[in-house]
């Protein structure tokens, strides 16, 4: 695939948290803020919450990643140890800022990869409500990362 053809990467990131919202929304969590920024410290893709023990519900905190092919491994291998740190430095940040939704709070990785096949389907810019699904993605939720 050549860089003319290349969708924008942006749009594809894009399209990638939209599709970890709906999967999140459909397993019965409850989303409640997108793209919360700490300054330039870093950002959280998305915060829900799980009210499965409605006298406590659990603050969860996504980071999703949107790959395409292997080649420079998986969206999972990528979450290494320095992310996993800002990623709870981040939701710290958050809890003091919003106050936590419950006692509890669990951090997950929602990983998203397509294939190059399945990327030429992916119509670009400005097309980033497209469910990756529909074009064949796999998506791998991962809870609870240490």
């Amino acid at each position: 695939m050549t860089r003319s053809t290349r969708p924008d990467r942006r749009a594809l990131g894009i399209a990638g948290e939209n599709t970890a919202c709906l999967v999140v929304e459909e397993e019965g969590l409850r989303v409640i803020e997108r793209n919360w920024r700490d300054g330039r410290r870093g950002e959280i893709d998305i915060i829900a919450c799980d009210e499965t023990d409605p006298c406590d519900p659990r603050t969860v905190v996504v980071e999703v990643r949107t790959r395409v092919g292997r080649r420079h491994g998986s969206a999972l291998a990528s979450i290494d140890e320095r992310k996993v740190t800002q990623l709870r430095k981040l939701t710290g940040a958050w809890c003091r800022a919003r106050g936590p939704l419950g006692s509890r709070v669990r951090i997950d990785v929602v990983a998203i990869t397509l294939d190059a096949a399945q990327l030429r389907l992916f119509p670009g810019h400005g097309c980033q409500d497209v469910d990756l699904r529909d074009l064949g993605a796999r998506v791998a939720w991962l809870r609870g990362v240490q």
